[in-house]
């Protein structure tokens, strides 16, 4: 990174630090070795037992290539391989944010993918099966210019965000220009559902309502849904440095990147730690809560994280590393 990029980078860093919370993954706290880069992962209780489904993609310079979606059972704690079938011989899997979604009586995962060698992004769509994914299409659209994160609809259709106008664009994220737009699939072509952000992040969708996340806005949103437009946007809570958001027990849970020069630098060596917050979100009252926190030593960076039974899941952006904590009393829920 030049120097330039380094303080570009740092006044973007203090324009949004937030307080750190107290470190909340303690020796309970289990680390489980997954496929490096697993920055999103998502619940699956439908195929046979209830399992977790991440993606994983060696994303630092530099790092050997691995490219894969495991998969996590949280009954035996072990870790395997989704095998990848059907797939076009000159396909380049490059998976990034992830969504699960059943389509009438076919489980379908979504997934970001990125070639960055030749500056293609596309939308890749799979049948889930017990042990593999079957290829079933790929979306590429001049409107995915730099997909992060995709959510699904039980009718098949898809929105997905972009987290820049162009892709590589650090300008924008630092000067918090709103030319990200948020694009609808509809199965047959692209259309903008809605526009004018800075670094659009995680998005999902519950009870008629789409929910987005923008890492350098602060904002988690709510929007009704109607017609492939997203209207009558609505602030839930200010949430510093938002990635991922996922919707479990009826609350968002969205992993938070508190001091973006420290990410920017574990981007670059795994030993500089950065810290990894989860909030737990009403999106009804707004009102949020802490649920995971640590400094970086345990897990860095992370980038998605989840709810199941009383466990929290949180995985990262860079590190092969999946965290597992008890979910904590909440003594205190506020607004921020």
């Amino acid at each position: 990174m030049s120097r330039s990029l380094y303080l570009a980078a740092f006044l973007m860093a203090i324009s949004s630090c937030a307080t750190l919370p107290k470190n909340m993954a303690d020796k309970d706290t289990k680390i489980v070795a997954v496929g490096p880069g697993p920055e999103d992962m998502v619940l699956d209780t439908i195929t046979e037992q209830p399992r977790l489904l991440i993606s994983c993609h060696a994303r630092r310079t530099g790092d050997p290539y691995y490219s894969e979606i495991n998969v996590y059972y949280p009954a035996d704690g072990s870790v395997r391989i989704l095998k990848r079938l059907g797939e076009p011989a000159d396909l380049y899997f490059g998976p990034h944010g992830i969504d699960l979604v059943k389509v009438k009586d076919t489980l379908i995962l979504l997934v970001v993918n990125h070639n960055m060698a030749k500056h293609e992004n596309s939308i890749l769509r799979y049948q889930v099966k017990k042990d593999e994914l079957v290829f079933l299409s790929k979306i590429t659209d001049p409107l995915i210019v730099s997909p992060n994160a995709v959510t699904g609809f039980a009718d098949g259709t898809i929105l997905i965000s972009n987290d820049a106008g162009k892709q590589g664009d650090f300008t924008e994220a630092l000067f918090l220009l709103k030319r990200d737009k948020i694009i609808y699939w509809d199965h047959n072509k692209c259309s903008v559902a809605a526009q004018k952000f800075c670094f659009a992040n995680g998005i999902t969708n519950s009870g008629g309502k789409v929910y987005l996340a923008s890492t350098r806005q602060n904002k988690l949103w709510q929007f009704d849904f109607a017609d492939g437009k997203m209207i009558n946007k609505q602030t839930v809570a200010t949430v510093p440095g938002a990635d991922n958001v996922r919707m479990c027990d009826g609350n968002l849970y969205v992993a938070c990147h508190l001091r973006f020069l420290d990410f920017l630098k574990h981007m670059k060596t795994a030993s500089h730690f950065s810290p990894t917050t989860v909030y737990r979100i009403n999106p009804v009252t707004g009102l949020r809560a802490v649920v995971f926190y640590n400094d970086g030593a345990k897990i860095s960076a992370g980038s998605t994280g989840l709810l199941y039974k009383d466990k929290i899941y949180v995985s990262g952006v860079f590190d092969g590393k999946l965290a597992i904590a008890n979910v904590p009393y909440i003594i205190h829920w506020g607004r921020f």
